[in-house]
């Protein structure tokens, strides 16, 4: 077994150079049509087209998502089924500067090179492919979970552009919280005593938060901004709102930490004499748990194909994704292959690498490595 899968792994290298040219073109074309989150219906048609071009049946609008996919090929009715995650929307004012160009691509691509290895040597399953919209605003995955979109799946990956590869992730949990804060609007200078600032309130939370901070745990954020702090400055403001993000490295202790902030809220508004309503924005991501067979799935076939990879740790800084929310429902995981040495994520610089060579390089080694795992997890017991 070992040896037909070495075989079937340097396959993998051979079909994936082959068929570089028309993955480097949808990735291309992602990158030069970004699209922000619910917005990615040319991104959509460019991955589907792609899928059933190579015989997967494709569903759009899964979950209840418009812009969301499931493409499926299956090889008998036995067997495992493995899932690849594409994601594929932009950054607001800086397109692909997250690399979801080649995220989307990659699974796609992984999955056609896949379903050509599972024909060639009779090996059943099922390989899907799912569209998942909107990972930077609100987390398409977890609508998706919700509507049992990732029921039956025994595996899902998907591998993330960095600086480095890396086999396994480290992800915050976190949620939006919006803050608004209603007092009673005078004349601030003719009768300022009869009215109760409500931004007064909002700076009264600024201020308890930045006193709260003292006594949070390493690697727990809290951040916010002022979205509205009144009109015209000859008028107490009636109104203003303040909205926070709040990380931690579990869903435990974020919960805790806005219990925090909601009674630094409620002190504000009882201190200036104005009222506040709490409001979540979105869902909340949960931090990531990858699947410790598959990081080892992924180490060894970054070894196969000779990339080189470090151990992530939290030193390299931390961020949130919706997968870490399918990490807690079934065996999942997000992984690092590397784009561009020194180089951060939602920056110029990282858009630039996305869209250039550098780019087309990561997404070949993406594929190839997706595609091995799939073998692997296809073949395992």
């Amino acid at each position: 077994m070992n040896e037909l899968k070495a075989k079937i792994k340097e396959e993998i290298k051979l079909l994936s150079e082959e068929k570089k040219t028309s993955f480097e073109k949808v990735s291309d074309y992602l990158f030069s049509n970004p699209e922000l989150a619910f917005e990615e219906y040319k991104s959509q048609k460019a991955l589907c087209d792609l899928l059933e071009e190579n015989e997967f049946n494709v569903t759009k609008g899964v979950g209840g998502l418009e812009t969301s996919f499931e493409a499926v090929y299956s090889n008998g009715t036995n067997g495992k089924t493995v899932a690849f995650l594409a994601e594929y929307d932009a950054l607001p004012g800086m397109g692909h500067a997250c690399g979801h160009n080649i995220i989307g691509t990659s699974s796609v691509g992984a999955g056609i090179i896949l379903k050509e290895i599972m024909k060639k040597h009779n090996i059943e399953g099922t390989v899907k492919v799912f569209g998942t919209p909107a990972e930077e605003r609100v987390g398409g995955k977890i609508t998706m979970i919700k509507e049992g979109v990732f029921n039956n799946v025994d595996a899902a990956l998907i591998l993330h552009p960095s600086d480095a590869s890396m086999p396994d992730d480290i992800s915050f949990a976190q949620v939006n919280l919006k803050f608004d804060f209603t007092g009673k609007a005078s004349h601030a200078a003719a009768f300022p005593w009869e009215g109760k600032s409500a931004l007064s309130g909002v700076i009264a939370l600024f201020n308890s938060v930045n006193s709260m901070r003292l006594h949070l745990k390493d690697y727990a954020r809290v951040h916010g901004i002022i979205t509205d702090g009144g009109s015209i400055h000859n008028i107490i403001p009636e109104k203003s709102t303040a909205i926070f993000n709040v990380r931690a490295l579990s869903i435990e202790y974020l919960n805790e930490i806005c219990e925090m902030l909601k009674n630094c809220a409620k002190g504000a508004a009882i201190s200036t004499g104005t009222n506040v309503e709490i409001v979540q924005l979105d869902e909340i991501y949960k931090e990531i748990k990858n699947d410790s067979e598959l990081v080892n799935i992924v180490r060894q076939n970054f070894e196969v194909l000779g990339e080189d990879y470090v151990e992530r740790d939290l030193s390299q800084g931390i961020g949130s994704t919706d997968t870490g929310n399918l990490t807690h429902e079934i065996p999942a995981i997000q992984a690092y292959i590397k784009l561009k040495e020194n180089t951060a994520t939602h920056t110029d610089e990282f858009a630039v690498a996305a869209g250039g060579e550098e780019g087309k390089v990561a997404l070949i080694k993406a594929i190839k490595v997706l595609a091995m795992c799939g073998v692997d997890i296809l073949y395992s017991k």
